[in-house]
């Protein structure tokens, strides 16, 4: 592969770059290649509930906030927030929790309206509805006409639903939430009313349906024209003297190589990696690169710029081993009972292995933001879980909390836990990537520069306290104890749950990624409305970094769409007659 010519060159095999090499491959004209820096997934990344014990691991790329600051992970080790990524075939999709959300309609007509054309939402719903299989549990209503049934991504609920999860979707009920479809249309018609349901997962017979088992695993030996290298960690998109992409580099086994694309260079590196790899390749703001002796090839200062996340913040409380499954059911088999759940599980593909816990979401519009009433700021998720001293170590220790605010020293562990995620949608702080150096093996520098806009603080209190709302709601027709807060806070702040002071230090100290970057190479700044990256030809961007601002609700069914979307766009300029 090394030293060939193909048409393309795929650059990651995530969540969009795998999408982007299936896609382009089904042609068999056009001959691609596709590069990625990991492997082919452990047999543990296919069990849902092992998802949490994938990070930390070799195929997690392991990077963390760069910068130490006063506003956010103050309760973490050296103040640095770890910001798990998926190092494999079908990247974060490998690790991730699997839920299946689109975000609000409203959130692509505002990426239209503002100049990102052909990016609204009657435009991207095609998109969505080809890659999906959509497979609902019969007793969840659902509005079959925005879904797809045809495509390779399984798309499916959780089978059977948890009592606890039908007592948190009663509970929004009662509050006057609809219940109904997340990702169908009732959410655009009154964004501040809100809707509630049932995860949908990307889950296929028990099985996590990733990027790579969806588009590329039967891909890969039946089609000639696609040839997909692993460990393949790339360092630059090579550029000619016209500014024109012209191959790509990357070091594999401690060689420098590379291939050529006679046709386009397509990056699906994600939002950390997808800028990292423009700068190195010396595109980005002139400055930056001249400081780090890197020659500026194409000046444009917003690549790496505007990169947004979503936070959630962990709320436990006491309740019944029944509602909270208990330490069996979350073991991962460190406590013998777990064995018949493992061998029921692989027997049926049903049972707790089956799922990632994370089990439904309510949407709603917070009201402190006139300016994000067209949409949903908002995100409480239901996590039927426990803080088992065995399943912190095994999944929650890569939080990576300072010692003296370790979860058993913070939490009651006696009895058993559930836990409410009070997440913030719509943030307006806005973080960077830059180059913390030039080789391939430097990571990127990450900075999120989490909660530094009031309006931030502000609207995540406001979520936090409607968290305890449901919470309290769920207690009266279920056996509910009281909300957990940190010792540590609480001897300081108090227990009283109408303090924003309290809130707010809460968030500050134990708030932590959801995984969901985007934005550091976006529409109208980095790349036009095609993904084509101003400045230079036949090179395009298709991933979470292209978004104009991050939708409302977890990224990865977005991710995937990006990929059809800019693979038909692809298919459409070069045209093979």
């Amino acid at each position: 592969m090394a030293g060939e010519t193909y048409d393309f060159i795929v650059v990651g095999a995530g969540a969009s770059g795998a999408v982007v090499a299936s896609r382009l491959s089904e042609n068999p004209k056009f001959k691609v290649l596709l590069l990625e820096a990991g492997g082919t997934p452990p047999p543990a990344a296919g069990i849902p509930l092992a998802c949490a014990s994938l990070q930390r691991t070799e195929v997690d790329w392991g990077f963390e906030d760069s910068t130490p600051g006063e506003d956010s992970a103050l309760g973490f080790a050296g103040k640095k927030m770890r910001l798990p990524r998926g190092k494999m075939l079908g990247g974060s999709t490998g690790l991730n929790y699997m839920a299946y959300v689109r975000g609000h309609p409203n959130d692509y007509d505002t990426w239209k309206a503002g100049g990102a054309d052909d990016w609204g939402y009657e435009d991207v719903l095609p998109f969505f509805k080809k890659s999906e299989d959509f497979a609902p549990h019969p007793d969840v209503k659902v509005e079959a006409e925005v879904h797809g049934i045809e495509g390779p991504l399984s798309v499916t609920h959780r089978d059977p639903e948890l009592p606890s999860t039908g007592a948190f979707l009663r509970a929004a009920e009662q509050l006057d939430f609809e219940v109904g479809d997340y990702n169908g249309h009732a959410g655009r018609l009154t964004a501040s009313r809100g809707i509630v349901g049932p995860h949908q997962f990307t889950i296929r017979n028990g099985q996590r349906c990733s990027a790579y088992s969806a588009f590329l695993e039967a891909d890969m030996g039946a089609r000639p024209n696609l040839t997909v290298a692993t460990g393949a960690h790339a360092s630059r998109v090579l550029l000619d003297e016209g500014w024109k992409a012209v191959g790509v580099e990357w070091a594999a086994d401690g060689a420098i190589l590379s291939a050529t694309a006679a046709r386009e260079v397509v990056l699906c590196a994600g939002a950390y990696m997808s800028p990292q790899l423009l700068l190195r390749s010396g595109v980005g703001p002139r400055l930056e690169l001249e400081a780090l002796g890197l020659k500026c090839l194409v000046d444009s200062p917003h690549v790496g710029k505007h990169l947004k996340d979503h936070l959630y913040l962990p709320i436990p409380f006491e309740c019944p081993s029944s509602t909270a499954l208990g330490p069996l059911a979350c073991s991962l088999g460190l406590v013998p009972e777990a064995q018949g759940l493992f061998e029921e599980y692989m027997a049926t593909g049903k049972g707790c292995p089956a799922t990632s816990l994370y089990e439904a979401s309510l949407f709603f519009s917070t009201g402190t933001r006139p300016e994000k009433a067209h949409t949903h700021d908002a995100q409480i998720s239901w996590v039927a879980s426990c803080y088992d001293p065995n399943f912190y170590t095994v999944c929650h220790g890569i939080v990576d909390f300072e010692e003296h605010f370790h979860v058993d020293k913070m939490f009651n562990l006696e009895k058993g836990t559930a836990i409410l995620l009070a997440q913030l949608i719509q943030p307006e702080s806005e973080g960077e990537v830059t180059l913390s150096g030039t080789g391939a093996s430097d990571p990127p520098l990450i900075r999120h520069n989490y909660l530094t806009k009031p309006a931030d603080v502000k609207a995540f209190v406001a979520i936090c306290k409607q968290t305890i709302v449901i919470k309290d709601q769920m207690a009266k027709s279920e056996e509910m104890g009281e909300v957990l807060i940190p010792k540590n806070l609480a001897s300081r702040y108090g227990t009283d749950l109408d303090s924003d002071e309290l809130w707010e230090a809460w968030l500050r100290h134990y708030a932590c990624t959801l995984y969901h970057p985007t934005s550091t190479c976006r529409i109208g700044d980095v790349v036009d409305p095609r993904c084509r990256v101003k400045g230079v030809r036949s090179l395009r961007v298709a991933d979470a970094s292209i978004m104009p601002d991050v939708v409302s609700g977890n990224t990865q069914a977005a991710c995937v769409m990006i990929g059809e979307k800019v693979a038909a766009m692809i298919a459409e300029d070069n045209a093979v007659v």
